[in-house]
């Protein structure tokens, strides 16, 4: 997936230090910057020989230069030499003279090292700043090519150095900690399909990249810098791109045992346990979760960006973590949101499914030539919120029992829809049908209900033990979006139901079908739900199944 080569490329020092010649120092400064100038002119024409002219000039002006670079030369006369120097070691880069190349950044570098003596000087930084930069991006460039596993590790070391010089000298540099990530912490293959080449550092490369983003997006600039305009060193045109590359390569850093066979001993799903820090604040869950986080943070962003559309595919396609393995989580969350839950869904989401369900269970009777208007004994209405579901169905239901999660929002349906209930239970589904192994129910009705399970197999199990033979359940399921759908079906081609970044579960027509069958169910009706609710504007997939559980003698045997 991600390739070993830096983010982003050294801004080239185009600058003629026209400024630096307002007065003659000494008759090297003058022949430096003329050779200084024709070199970066010649690097600016892109033509066949115009890149040898460039190294020839800039050679000519580096021995015009004096043999020391410390404090007996003025300020103009060291960025004079860090400039040639640097150039020079870019030009060589450029023609694939990787050791020429770094031994002229170094001598840059040394330069400024040598002339501040522990000093600062901005102009100066800064310059060294792209000179370490440029330093680091030789030696991934060398640790790339290297063959023998100790020199790569060499090579590599001595590009986290490199980097993190340029760090030092300007805290801004978001490039340089973005490069930086990528030594740490490169993880999949390169643009030659070979495995990335790094030190496998993930945390240290998840702050790395974390660095970046904070400089790119100015999350942690007090109001002093807002205020005198602190800005990110070289900011990218493209900059949302670049927010999208590095929140994917901080997900590929949490699961790296993905994508990088022989980096870890396995996928341990939900079990492996990673922190992050997520506005501030450090966040411990699964690695797959924070993962899938990080991929459909990096997909806001770019939404074009296929790795992380990939990526969030393959890491939540039969996901067990989330809201789906934590009933609590799912209890907590209807508890908060009970005062304004049926607003929300219904006037602010456009929810229909309640409605659409009452008229696909209709036809489903239609089509085993039972009469629409029969009787049910028994109707538990799992996940009843307020009753929007129910009120769908009273009219058919002897007796209908609300059951829910939430006392808040039973207490709400008590108050919104006074008497439509016969009784009420609190609690978890599974636990309450198998309680009704001794006088099943004639049906169970579920209006997105069972979106908060992601293996469904205990919860029909349940559904079996609970519910009488003959009788039915209804149910609607969210479903995958058509392009998640596209990708599932090649990157995971068995996928039975996705984690949904909104916390809920999308599940597969087959999968259900299947398990429903496994557990004593006929699917007596299917039937697409699309735009049964909206999400930041854009319609929901979902899908509507009428279930009914097998006799011990079918009506075709009677």
């Amino acid at each position: 997936m991600a390739g070993t080569r830096s983010l982003v490329l050294i801004a080239l020092f185009l600058s003629a230090f026209i400024s630096l010649a307002t007065a003659t120092e000494s008759e090297w400064v003058d022949a430096a910057l003329k050779f200084l100038v024709e070199g970066n002119k010649a690097l600016q024409v892109a033509e066949v020989g115009k890149l040898e002219d460039a190294i020839e000039a800039y050679k000519q002006g580096v021995q015009t230069l004096p043999t020391k670079c410390d404090k007996s030369l003025d300020k103009k006369q060291a960025q004079i030499i860090l400039s040639l120097y640097t150039q020079l070691g870019q030009a060589l880069l450029y023609a694939d003279d990787l050791d020429k190349a770094i031994d002229k950044f170094r001598k840059a570098c040394i330069c400024q090292r040598e002339w501040s003596e522990g000093g600062k000087n901005e102009a100066l930084n800064q310059l060294a700043s792209k000179a370490y930069f440029s330093l680091g991006m030789a030696y991934q460039e060398s640790a790339s090519s290297a063959i023998d596993e100790g020199k790569q590790r060499e090579q590599l070391e001595l590009s986290v150095r490199a980097y993190g010089h340029a760090t030092k000298l300007d805290p801004l540099y978001w490039s340089s900690f973005a490069n930086l990530g990528v030594v740490l912490a490169d993880v999949g293959q390169d643009g030659n399909g070979n495995q990335a080449k790094s030190l496998e550092m993930f945390e240290e490369g998840i702050l790395a990249y974390q660095k970046a983003i904070e400089i790119l997006t100015g999350a942690n600039f007090s109001e002093e810098d807002r205020n005198n305009s602190i800005t990110p060193t070289d900011p990218p045109e493209n900059v949302r791109e670049v927010l999208a590359e590095l929140n994917f390569r901080i997900g590929l850093c949490l699961v790296p045992f993905l994508f990088s066979p022989g980096t870890d001993n396995g996928k341990n799903d939900g079990v492996r346990q990673c922190t992050l820090t997520i506005d501030s604040k450090p966040i411990t869950r699964s690695c797959l979760e924070l993962s899938a986080y990080q991929f459909n943070k990096a997909s806001q962003y770019d939404p074009l960006h296929s790795g992380a559309q990939n990526a969030l595919v393959l890491v939540t396609a039969d996901a067990s973590f989330g809201m789906s393995t934590d009933i609590e989580k799912v209890q907590s969350l209807f508890e908060e949101y009970a005062s304004n839950f049926e607003t929300s869904l219904v006037d602010e989401l456009n929810y229909n499914a309640f409605h659409r369900m009452r008229e696909g269970f209709n036809r489903a009777l239609f089509q085993q030539h039972e009469d629409t208007d029969k009787m049910f004994l028994k109707v538990v209405d799992a996940g009843c919120g307020t009753g929007l579901a129910g009120a769908e169905f009273r009219n058919i239901s002897q007796t209908l029992i609300g059951v829910d999660l939430s006392p808040s929002i039973i207490e709400h349906a008590k108050t919104k829809r006074p008497g439509l209930y016969d009784s009420f239970q609190i609690g978890d589904i599974k636990s309450i049908l198998r309680d009704y192994v001794k006088q099943p129910i004639s049906l169970l009705i579920a209006a997105d209900t069972f979106i908060y399970f992601n293996d469904l197999n205990d919860l029909f199990a349940s559904m079996k033990t609970g519910i009488e033979e003959g009788g039915y359940a209804a149910f609607s399921l969210e479903n995958v979006s058509e392009e998640s759908e596209a990708r599932l079906n090649v990157l995971v081609p068995q996928w039975r139901w996705q984690q949904l970044p909104s916390g809920r579960v999308a599940h597969r027509k087959e999968y259900v079908e299947d398990i429903a069958e496994t557990n004593s169910f006929q699917t007596i009706y299917y039937e697409r739900l699309d735009n049964f609710r909206e999400e930041k504007g854009e319609g929901v997939r979902g899908h509507l199944f009428v279930l009914q559980k097998n006799s011990s003698l079918r009506k075709d045997e009677l």
